[in-house]
C-alpha cells in the first residue's frame, strides 16, 4: 500500500548514457539524454528526445543536441539537458492522474574529478525541478541499493549526499 504514495527515480549520469530505475514498479530504462531539435522561425523546438531521436539523425532540419556532454562538466546545456529530461521521464513514470511528482535521485557518474563545484551541485538541482521532480537528491558514491532506495537511506560509508546538505 506504501507504494502506492511514492513516486521515486534512481538516474544514473553519464554523457553518453541514462540509465533510469522507476523504484516502486522496477522499470527501467536505458537510453542516450539526446534531444531532437527543429529550427522554426529562428526557434528550436523539441521533437523527441533518446532512441527517438536518434531516429531522426540526417533528416534534413533536424539538430539533435546533448546537454550532458562537455569536455569539463556533466551539465553542459540547461535548456536541452531540462527538455531531454522531462521527456525520457514521461517514457518511465507510471501513467496516472493521482501519481505525485517524483522523488528523483541523481547519481552523476562521470566527469567527477574533484568533485562537483556548488554551482554544478544546484544547476543538478534546478534542472530536475524543471524536469518535474518534487523532492532532489543528488548523490556520488557506489550503487544505491534497492532498500536504499526504497528508504531514502544514503550511506556515509559508501558515498556522500552532496543535495540537499546535511543539516
Amino acid at each position: 500500500m506504501n507504494k502506492l504514495f511514492h513516486n521515486t527515480l534512481y538516474l544514473r549520469l553519464q554523457p553518453d548514457q541514462l540509465h533510469a530505475l522507476h523504484v516502486e514498479s522496477g522499470r527501467t530504462l536505458a537510453e542516450a539524454p539526446l534531444l531532437a531539435l527543429r529550427h522554426d522561425k529562428g526557434i528550436r523546438v523539441p521533437l523527441a528526445a533518446g532512441k527517438e531521436a536518434q531516429a531522426l539523425r540526417g533528416q534534413e532540419g533536424i539538430e539533435l543536441a546533448n546537454g550532458f556532454e562537455h569536455p569539463r562538466t556533466l551539465l553542459a546545456d540547461f535548456g536541452v539537458a531540462e527538455k531531454t529530461l522531462q521527456l525520457l521521464l514521461r517514457k518511465i513514470l507510471p501513467a496516472s492522474l493521482l501519481q505525485r511528482a517524483p522523488t528523483v535521485i541523481l547519481h552523476p557518474q562521470a566527469l567527477l574529478e574533484g568533485g562537483l563545484t556548488q554551482v554544478e551541485i544546484r544547476g543538478f538541482a534546478e534542472l530536475l525541478r524543471g524536469a518535474g521532480a518534487r523532492q532532489v537528491f543528488i548523490w556520488c558514491g557506489a550503487e544505491l541499493s534497492r532498500t536504499d532506495l526504497e528508504t531514502l537511506r544514503f550511506p556515509a560509508e559508501r558515498g556522500t549526499l552532496l543535495y540537499p546538505e546535511p543539516s
